[in-house]
């Protein structure tokens, strides 16, 4: 049960919200922090 939380919390540490049009997005642990364009809009979303 333990790994469920660990995956949850590492989901929830990689999810980003668009400035634009405030939909979420999980990005890639590799770009964890730089800013990345978001899928939908192509608005650029900055690290936390």
């Amino acid at each position: 049960m333990i790994p469920f939380y660990a995956a949850i919390s590492t989901i929830f540490k990689l999810k980003r919200t668009c400035l634009k049009c405030g939909r979420d997005q999980v990005v890639k642990p590799s770009k964890k922090y730089e800013a990345v364009p978001y899928k939908f809009c192509t608005a650029n979303i900055p690290p936390p």
